[in-house]
């Protein structure tokens, strides 16, 4: 087992293409590793970041790292990095500059990584070896102003929802008319999104693409989970439910959860709802300690009401709504999630709409 900790000063300038990326958290790789160990890639010459890693120890045993390269990583992405790493591949995330919470994270998941100002672990049972490298312990190339890459709030639900839900080329005020989010925070969350490589944007111009289930997945794992409540309801689901598709949405709610998808029959009704306290009174829901069969959220903007569909003749969230919910926070369930995945990325056209020009 071979451990090296060393401390540095973080290079400047800051790398922009993934190659570049790669090519400095190798040179910290290559510091600090112990004489005779030697790395190399499978595709050195590549303008882009190589496929895969190799570090080879004196006595020729090899280990090989599957290479993730991205501009900014954030606690919302190790668990799709995870995700996507087969059971017998070994990961190696590089990046601008990896925080220390995300770093911990990647610990914990058993991803080696490096960063360009130094911050760097590299770990594998055969060849045995841990290599640790500190860099810096603040983003060196993030000035004042910079957004905090993090999507929270409700500028982001907005800006994510409107990306989400619809295909096509849009400029960024087109995306403020259309998502109703402020435009100094817009740009803010068009930045992050960018910087995570979450979206494509021409300089300076529209946005030309958006990797959709990743974005949701980053904002779902962000975003503060919405405080719930459990009720009880006196005569059963059934009747709830034919309640709630009489009530033609005047209560002002929103089902999520497994009740919003095909995957199963929900033994519990999830939802969002304006008003909590005016919903369960208006349908006798009883307050309950416990598990209830009604959980009620209180929704932290009004975007949940946006585009909603109607399924049973009940209200639902939008089904990237519904698909974000499913990956994290109160609503949470992961083989849900998985099916609403396949379901959404089989048929595009039968829930994304297509941009129009906002006026």
């Amino acid at each position: 087992m071979t451990k090296v900790s060393i401390t540095d000063v973080a290079p400047n300038p800051r790398p922009e293409r993934s190659i570049d990326i790669y090519r400095r958290a190798v040179s910290w790789l290559e510091a600090a590793l112990p004489l005779g160990w030697t790395v190399s890639a499978d595709r050195p010459r590549s303008p882009s970041a190589p496929d895969r890693l190799l570090i080879t120890a004196p006595d020729g045993d090899t280990v090989s790292y599957s290479i993730i390269t991205s501009k900014g990583i954030l606690s919302g992405d190790i668990a799709r990095i995870a995700t996507e790493l087969s059971d017998s591949d070994r990961g190696f995330v590089c990046a601008h500059y990896l925080s220390e919470p995300v770093r911990r994270q990647l610990d914990g998941h058993g991803i080696s990584y490096a960063d360009a100002t130094g911050n760097l672990t590299i770990v594998a049972p055969r060849p045995a070896i841990w290599v640790r490298n500190r860099g810096a312990d603040a983003d060196p190339w993030r000035g004042p102003g910079r957004p905090s890459g993090v999507l929270t709030g409700e500028p982001s639900e907005r800006i994510v929802r409107a990306l989400a839900d619809h295909v096509g080329e849009i400029s960024v005020p087109e995306l403020i008319k259309l998502s109703g989010a402020s435009t100094g925070a817009a740009y803010r969350v068009v930045e992050v999104l960018a910087e995570r490589e979450l979206l494509t944007r021409t300089p300076r111009g529209p946005i030309t693409g958006v990797r959709w289930e990743h974005m949701l997945r980053a904002w779902a794992g962000d975003r503060k989970p919405c405080p719930t409540r459990r009720f009880g309801a006196p005569n059963g689901l059934e009747d709830l439910r034919e309640r709630l598709a009489a009530g033609n949405g005047e209560l002002g709610y929103a089902v999520t959860g497994i009740g919003a998808t095909d995957y199963a029959a929900a033994d519990v009704l999830e939802l969002y709802a304006d008003d909590v306290d005016a919903f369960a009174a208006a349908l006798d829901l009883r307050p309950v300690d416990g598990r209830g069969d009604v959980v009620v959220a209180t929704p932290w903007s009004a975007v949940v009401f946006e585009r909603m569909e109607i399924r049973g003749g009940l209200h639902c969230v939008a089904p990237t709504h519904v698909y974000a919910d499913l990956v994290a926070g109160p609503f949470r369930h992961p083989d849900a999630a998985d099916y609403q995945l396949a379901t959404l990325s089989a048929d595009e056209s039968a829930w994304r709409r297509e941009m129009r020009r906002q006026r």
